[in-house]
């Protein structure tokens, strides 16, 4: 398996097991996780993909390194967020993330090493030369977090923000 590790967190793909429990057997995986699962995660927009996530990794009968990634705070052994990966990297390199993280009010350098870390990891293991996200654009955390990583805004489309970054090679 796929690990992810900073000081502070662990950043590893959701099983098809994990991700399955999380749907159908949500009451059963909070008694038996060693992790604590917290009650709002994952986020609505999470639980909107993953009923594609699961097809997704049924079809390939074995661990994607696309989509859903839980970012775990390794000391307290609880999910505090998700980054998730949409889709493959394009021929180019470029792929597009977005990011969750539970509490708002955690330390805002959680969110810069998880974001950091996963973006390392894809740029070393994946070839990528270019991330897009995005956010609202009253999103003042997301806006901070992306300036911080040295993503520069390259459109704005209504309520939404689209931030690059273009890694060296």
């Amino acid at each position: 398996m796929i690990e992810i590790l900073t000081n502070r967190l662990m950043i590893v793909p959701c099983s098809l097991d994990i991700a399955k429990s999380l749907v159908f057997h949500r009451k059963e995986l909070d008694k038996r996780s060693p992790i604590e699962i917290p009650k709002s995660w994952p986020s609505s927009y999470v639980r909107g993909f993953l009923p594609f996530y699961i097809e997704s990794l049924e079809k390939k009968e074995k661990e994607s390194e696309c989509g859903l990634w839980m970012i775990i705070m390794y000391e307290d052994k609880k999910i505090i967020g998700d980054i998730l990966l949409q889709g493959n990297p394009s021929k180019e390199g470029k792929v597009h993330l977005c990011y969750h993280v539970e509490d708002k009010t955690l330390d805002e350098t959680i969110a810069y090493e998880a974001v950091d870390a996963f973006i390392d990891w894809l740029t070393y293991q994946m070839s990528v030369k270019k991330v897009v996200m995005e956010c609202e654009k009253n999103d003042k955390h997301s806006i901070r977090l992306f300036e911080k990583l040295g993503f520069i805004c390259k459109e704005k489309e209504g309520q939404f923000l689209m931030w690059e970054i273009q890694k060296d090679e």
